[in-house]
């Protein structure tokens, strides 16, 4: 065994030598000389970095639970902590970043200036919280969830809002909170095992944090019927990530039957009941063994992470500085004149882009509408065979075999095209294609079908509307209305009419479709465009802070500037010091 996998380090020597170097870093936070001679822009950037890296160091171990809309992360976390300590709803799913950790039962909103409000246990539903956001005019997204449970005691929990949620972006909440990580729990459904973007994801976000540790796990087992099944699930995921993620074994589980375990109720999948309750057993057992192997290594591995990112940060702010040293007036002049050029030409660059990604999506828009139409061509083909279908089976069931039939056309659609504007986006800059991959656009779409035939008793209309939500094939049916009860005598001879009826419709299907295509198709678009106007904003922002910067030190005098090459020579010496540690670590 290698030498260095035996070296431990304690944790209080850790945060002992932390703490000197952010003590010898404070004087050019507080000291007013250093602060004029350093600027705003550096010290704020200090002070960030101080408050993050101390609010860290006591941190237990963090788990962050993330995945698209509807996964079931929620049930997961509960499942795994033995109760339900985080709300589960049919339809919706978190909307708040949740951070539970150990201690008396309370619930608590984190709202703006420090403040907290206390939450009772029933205004932790979704329909609740939001209704009392809205009453109280308080935005806050992210509640501290306390519950004396023996897992807390030795990691903390968070629980991020879906991916792709239909009513808003939760970007930024999960990218803090992956941040935060020492491990990721990415969930996804077994009934749509890692879709091409789910991957995307894990290649832009997950894979480049290389201390935070990652399992992938597929719930809803149960949904499967046996155990070949489920060796073709894992073969098909390990085929899957074996380029992304070689290393990686899919965990998978069903929380429902855990949770049914747990209470006592009927199992959702008495077949494999036990082989479920195994599968949870070793998942459960592998995320114990996990925070008991890091328990003497996360707080280096965490320390070393924040000391990195801030000394090559500050390092950069440094060489603007420096750079400001090195500049006569008429040097400022030209850089912000560069700044200017640079500017103007982000903005025709960022025309182009986006005229790029209008010819990409109308070119998608016309490949979708084509390839829905000769799916719909052959759907409405197929009506002419089903003569020997017996009425009451036509009724019951031809609405949901033709809607489930189109979503499937138009997820395997829209996915492809996606795929194709990430790769438009990755050739701009990978930056970008990573920030669209946390800004996934919810898919909702819909379209109506109606069993409509007038020779059936009078008032027996039902409609049916079907709403795909969030990248996942989620049927929604509703009937608008069935105001009589078609008698099976009456049925039998009905099945020519009904034909007829369904045949009819295909021409309004079409244009319903098509109205589907240009919604989702669009919103694709604009969040495309709006994650390019804002990494050219973030870009063009950079250059002029650092212009400024630079600009503010050329202003000093010569005696003046003698003082900031002292003041940056310390912090340099320090930033060197940090260096050296984090080497002696590695």
């Amino acid at each position: 065994m290698n030498i260095q996998h035996r070296i431990t380090y304690d944790p209080d020597e850790i945060i002992r030598i932390l703490e000197k170097y952010i003590d010898r870093l404070k004087i050019f936070r507080f000291d007013s000389r250093y602060r004029s001679l350093l600027g705003e822009t550096f010290t704020e950037l200090l002070s960030r970095w101080e408050t993050d890296i101390l609010n860290r160091k006591n941190d237990p171990f963090t788990l962050v639970v993330c995945g698209e809309f509807k996964r079931g992360k929620s049930s997961l976390i509960n499942a795994l902590l033995g109760e339900e300590v985080v709300p589960v709803n049919v339809t919706t799913e978190t909307v708040t970043l949740n951070r539970i950790t150990y201690g008396a039962h309370s619930n608590e909103a984190v709202l703006q200036g420090g403040r907290h409000m206390h939450l009772s246990d029933a205004e932790m539903q979704k329909e609740n919280l939001e209704k009392l956001m809205r009453q109280e005019k308080i935005p806050f997204r992210q509640i501290e969830v306390k519950r004396p449970i023996e897992f807390l005691k030795y990691a903390a929990v968070i629980d991020t809002p879906g991916l792709g949620d239909s009513m808003q972006d939760f970007s930024e909440l999960v990218e803090d909170a992956l941040t935060q990580a020492d491990a990721v729990l990415y969930v996804f459904s077994v009934n749509y095992p890692l879709s091409q973007t789910e991957q995307l994801f894990l290649k832009t976000m997950i894979v480049p944090q290389k201390y935070t540790d990652l399992l992938l796990v597929g719930n809803y087992l149960d949904m499967l019927e046996s155990t070949k099944d489920y060796e073709r699930m894992n073969n098909l995921l390990v085929s899957r990530i074996q380029n992304l993620l070689p290393d990686q074994k899919p965990w998978l589980v069903s929380a429902l039957d855990e949770q049914c375990r747990q209470m006592g109720e009927q199992r959702p999948n008495p077949d494999m009941e036990h082989e479920l309750e195994a599968h949870f057993d070793r998942f459960r057992e592998k995320i114990r063994q996990m925070v008991e192997e890091k328990k003497e290594t996360i707080l280096p591995d965490r320390m070393q992470r924040l000391m990195r990112g801030m000394a090559a940060e500050l390092s950069e702010s440094l060489n603007a500085l420096e750079e400001g040293l090195e500049m006569s007036s008429q040097d400022v002049q030209a850089a912000m004149e560069r700044v200017q050029e640079q500017k103007e030409q982000q903005i025709r660059t960022q025309e182009e882009a986006g005229q790029r990604i209008d010819r990409l999506l109308d070119q998608s828009v016309e490949e979708c509408r084509a390839w829905m139409g000769e799916l719909l061509d052959k759907m409405q083909q197929e009506v002419k065979t089903l003569t020997d279908v017996p009425a009451s089976e036509l009724s019951k069931y031809y609405t949901f075999y033709c809607i489930d039939t189109i979503q499937e056309g138009m997820d395997k659609c829209i996915e492809h095209h996606t795929l194709c504007l990430y790769d438009l986006l990755e050739e701009i800059s990978g930056e970008l294609s990573a920030k669209l991959s946390r800004t996934s656009v919810n898919h909702s779409y819909g379209f109506r079908f109606t069993m409509d035939n007038h020779t059936w008793t009078k008032g027996d209309n039902v409609s049916y509307i079907v709403s795909k939500i969030g990248g996942m094939a989620l049927l929604s049916l509703v009937a608008d209305g069935i105001t009589g009860a078609m008698r099976q005598k009456e049925m039998e001879k009905k099945t020519p009419d009904i034909l007829n009826s369904v045949y009819k419709q295909y021409g309004d299907l079409r244009a319903s479709v098509d109205q589907a295509i240009d919604s989702v198709y669009g919103r694709l678009g604009e969040n495309a465009k709006k994650q390019l106007a804002e990494y050219y904003g973030e870009k063009i922002r950079a250059a002029q802070e650092q212009v400024e910067q630079s600009a503010m030190v050329a202003r000093q005098d010569e005696e003046h500037k003698e003082e900031i090459r002292e003041a940056i020579s310390e912090i340099r010496k320090i930033l060197d010091e940090i260096q050296e540690e984090l080497e002696g670590m590695s």
